[in-house]
C-alpha cells in the first residue's frame, strides 16, 4: 500500500463528518483493508486514435465538477472520521498498449494487469482512492 499523502491547507474545500452509510464503508475497510468489498474495476475497449491529453483533460474536469472525486479521509488520531473535499486534485492516468500480438496475449497481459490492481490496493487515506488506471 502506498504512503500518506499529507494535504496542505490551501488545498481543502471542506472538512465533514462521514454520512452514516460512510462510517459503515470504513468500518469494513478497517476491518479488512485487503477485502474486495467496494473495490470495483471497469475495463474500457477502445478502437481508433485516442486522443489522451483530451482523454486526460475531460476525465479532470468531472473530477473538478464533483466533490466526492476530490474527497479523502482521515480518521487516524481524531475523535471522529472525516472527510476532506480538496479544492483541486488532478487525475493520474496509466496506459497498457494492449494492441500488439494476438488476442490470447492480449487477455492475458490485461488479466495479469487487473491482478496487480487488486494486489496493490488504494489507501484509503491518499489521494489514489479514486483512481483510474
Amino acid at each position: 500500500m502506498g504512503k500518506l499523502k499529507k494535504t496542505g491547507k490551501e488545498n481543502i474545500e471542506d472538512i465533514l463528518a462521514l454520512t452514516p452509510m460512510q462510517e459503515g464503508m470504513l468500518f469494513y475497510y478497517l476491518e479488512d483493508p485487503q477485502g474486495e468489498s467496494y473495490f470495483e474495476q471497469l475495463t474500457l475497449e477502445f478502437s481508433g486514435e485516442i486522443e489522451v491529453e483530451v482523454f486526460e483533460k475531460a476525465w479532470n474536469f468531472v473530477i473538478e465538477t464533483n466533490e466526492m472525486l476530490r474527497t479523502v479521509f482521515r480518521w487516524e488520531k481524531l475523535g471522529s472520521s472525516i472527510q476532506i473535499i480538496l479544492k483541486k486534485h488532478q487525475l493520474q492516468l496509466r496506459y497498457f498498449d494492449l494492441s500488439c500480438g494476438d488476442i490470447g496475449h492480449m487477455n492475458d497481459r490485461l488479466e495479469e494487469i487487473k491482478v496487480n490492481d487488486r494486489r496493490d490496493k488504494f489507501l484509503l487515506l491518499s489521494h489514489r482512492a479514486g483512481e483510474l488506471r
